[in-house]
C-alpha cells in the first residue's frame, strides 16, 4: 500500500527566500543517497521547479519521518538511512553545499505569463540601464538614525540609505530607472516616486503569504525574476530573499549593500558580487563586510545596464 521510495518533503514553512536555500540541500541529500523532492509550497502556480513534485506529506510518510534541520557534513553521510525527511534546513556544508546552488536556480522557471509580462512592463525602456531595488520592512525590524547590522536577527536598512544609494545612480547615470520590489508600508513607494523613475511589477497571480510581516503589494515570484534581470542591484542585507535575487537567478550582478553599521549622517555603501554564493557567506558579507569593495569615489561605481530577459 505504502510507497517505500525515499522522500524529502519541504512545506510552506518559511519565505520563499529560505524555502529556495532549503531546496539546495535538498538537491545535495537527493544526489548522494536517491531521494525524491516533494514541495508543499504555495508558489505551485507561478513557479515551476524541475526535478521536483508537488505534494505534502501524507500520513503514513509521517510515521518514522526524520525531522531536519540545519546540519554538516558527517550528518550527511548518515541520512540515507533515512526513509522520509521533513526538511526544515538553510544551512549545510558550507563549500559543499555551494556546488549545488547554481544548479538548483537553473531549475526554476517562472509561468510563462510572468515573463511576458515583465518583457512588456521593461519595453518602453529599451536601452536604458536599469538598477534593481529590494527593499525589505515588514517582518525585519528596520534602523533609525544608525544601522548596525548586528543588533537584530533580521536588520533592515534604513529608507535613508536607499534613497542615499538611489541618488548616487541617478545623478552618476542620467536616463536610469529603478525596479523596485518591497514590502511594508505603501507610504514607502510613494515617497521614492516622488524622487525617482519607478518602475514596479504587477502581482499577476493570488497570493496568500505566510506571515502578516511578508505582505506586499507584489508577488514574491514576479518581483524576483523581474528584479533579477538587471546587472545591478541595491539589496537588503541579510536577506535571503535579495540573496537568491541577486546571487544565483539571471546575469551576474553588481551588489549594493550598506557597510556592516553606520550613521544617518555618514551614509556609506559597498559593492559587492557574490555570484553562487550560499545564504552563509550573504550574511557575513551583510554583517562583517566580507567580500565587500566600499564606494569612496563616485566614478569607481559599476555602470549599470538594460535588464536582460532572453533568460525568463
Amino acid at each position: 500500500m505504502f510507497n517505500r521510495k525515499k522522500k524529502i518533503y519541504i512545506s510552506n514553512s518559511s519565505g520563499l527566500g529560505n524555502r529556495l536555500e532549503t531546496l539546495v540541500l535538498a538537491n545535495m541529500i537527493a544526489d548522494h543517497h536517491g531521494h525524491a523532492i516533494y514541495l508543499d509550497w504555495p508558489e505551485k502556480e507561478s513557479l515551476r521547479i524541475e526535478g521536483t513534485q508537488a505534494g505534502a506529506i501524507p500520513p503514513w510518510d509521517r510515521l518514522g519521518s526524520l525531522k531536519l534541520r540545519d546540519f554538516e557534513e558527517e550528518r550527511l553521510k548518515t541520512l540515507g538511512e533515512a526513509r522520509v525527511i521533513k526538511l526544515r534546513a538553510c544551512y549545510g556544508p558550507r563549500e559543499l553545499q555551494k556546488r549545488y546552488a547554481l544548479s538548483t536556480a537553473v531549475q526554476l522557471r517562472p509561468h510563462p505569463r510572468i515573463g511576458q509580462t515583465i518583457r512588456d512592463i521593461l519595453k518602453p525602456y529599451a536601452g536604458r540601464p536599469a538598477v534593481a531595488v529590494h527593499i525589505r520592512q515588514g517582518d525585519f525590524s528596520a534602523a533609525g538614525d544608525i544601522y548596525d547590522a548586528t543588533a537584530t536577527r533580521h536588520p533592515a536598512a534604513p529608507l535613508w540609505w536607499y534613497e542615499h544609494v538611489m541618488e548616487i545612480y541617478a545623478r552618476r547615470f542620467p536616463g536610469v530607472y529603478f525596479i523596485l520590489g518591497f514590502n511594508g508600508s505603501p507610504e514607502t513607494l510613494r515617497q521614492l516616486q516622488q524622487r525617482f523613475d519607478i518602475v514596479t511589477l504587477p502581482p499577476i497571480f493570488d497570493y496568500q503569504t505566510l506571515l502578516p510581516g511578508h505582505a506586499s503589494a507584489g508577488h514574491p515570484v514576479v518581483d524576483m525574476f523581474g528584479l533579477a534581470c538587471c546587472t545591478t542591484f541595491i539589496a537588503t542585507p541579510t536577506s535571503s530573499y535579495a540573496h537568491w535575487t541577486a546571487n544565483l537567478l539571471g546575469p551576474e550582478k553588481n551588489i549594493a549593500l550598506p557597510p556592516p553599521r553606520m550613521a544617518r549622517g555618514q551614509p556609506e555603501f559597498g559593492m559587492t558580487n557574490q555570484r553562487g554564493c550560499v545564504l552563509l557567506d550573504w550574511r557575513d558579507a551583510a554583517i562583517q563586510g566580507r567580500g565587500m569593495k566600499f564606494i569612496t569615489d563616485d566614478k569607481s561605481i559599476p555602470p549599470p545596464t538594460p535588464p536582460q530577459t532572453d533568460w525568463l
